[in-house]
């Protein structure tokens, strides 16, 4: 029994020990870790998690947590499409690992999330541009996309502070384009920032 007890002890005392060492070497490594080394580590793993969209980090700063770095980096999937996916996501590195806090979802399933009616909505960055102009249903648009296939069309946007189209000048608007690969047109669309007004849609050859 005495023999029991004192390899008990002594399992006891070794694992403490080695907690110790871990946590010793993990407070080492985390004060290593410098603020560039924290943002590329946070791009490649987002770019692992979503290999073909657009990220951005979009802040990095002191962490709250010793040692570490705050991380914000924006991420858009299917960039391109009529109907784009953003979102902004925050980390605490390497205090918390790659766990992420998803900070705001923006545009998702052809929805613009915070728009409403009446109210003043500001089209803040462009796939709430791209996903507004396809979810007013402008025929259009619409026709467009139907011919030549939802996966087909690329759509860019843009921001103006002041446009000149068709004879009319426009300030803060979004220009929005529909485009197809081996077709010779597209359908471009203007929207206000403000609430995402429609105020123009033309055809152009390409």
């Amino acid at each position: 029994m005495d023999l029991l007890a004192k390899t008990v002890v002594l399992a006891v005392v070794v694992i403490v020990i080695l907690l110790g060492v871990y946590y010793a070497l993990q407070s080492t490594i985390l004060s290593h870790v410098s603020e560039k080394q924290a943002a590329s580590l946070i791009t490649a793993d987002l770019q692992n998690a979503y290999p073909s969209a657009m990220i951005n980090i979009t802040n990095e700063r002191p962490s709250n947590y010793t040692g570490s770095w705050y991380i914000a980096a924006s991420v858009v999937v299917n960039a391109t499409s009529p109907c784009p996916s953003y979102y902004s996501y925050t980390f605490d590195y390497p205090k918390f690992g790659f766990v992420y806090r998803v900070q705001n979802t923006y545009t998702q399933d052809c929805r613009i999330y915070g728009l409403q009616q009446n109210s003043s909505f500001l089209l803040s960055s462009f796939p709430a541009a791209v996903t507004r102009s396809y979810t007013l249903g402008i025929s259009s648009v619409m026709s467009f996309v139907q011919q030549y296939g939802f996966h087909n069309v690329s759509v860019i946007s843009r921001f103006y502070q002041s446009i000149d189209t068709h004879g009319v000048n426009y300030t803060k608007a979004w220009l929005v384009e529909y485009s197809a690969p081996r077709v010779n047109h597209t359908v471009s669309v203007l929207l206000s920032q403000l609430n995402g007004t429609l105020l123009a849609v033309y055809n152009s050859s390409a």
